[in-house]
């Protein structure tokens, strides 16, 4: 087996930018959850902060976050 020249690790987003992806997938979770929210909605409240962030914004507006929450994000 041929060793590979150069190993390129992309973590802070230069060749993909995973933030997007990431919000993609927030929005489709928390529309899961009865939250209607879209993506450009997703990208501003929520771009580069935490999903703790994401469950106190909720929780302090009165919607209840499921507790599996997080776990349907990593699916």
């Amino acid at each position: 087996m041929n060793q590979p020249d150069l190993i390129i690790f992309d973590c802070d987003g230069v060749l993909v930018d995973s933030e997007l992806l990431s919000c993609r997938c927030l929005a489709e979770v928390l529309m899961g959850c009865g939250i209607k929210i879209g993506l450009d909605e997703t990208l501003d409240l929520f771009l580069g902060r935490s999903l703790d962030a994401v469950v106190e914004h909720y929780e302090g507006m009165g919607h209840s976050i499921p507790q599996q929450f997080p776990n349907e994000l990593k699916v």
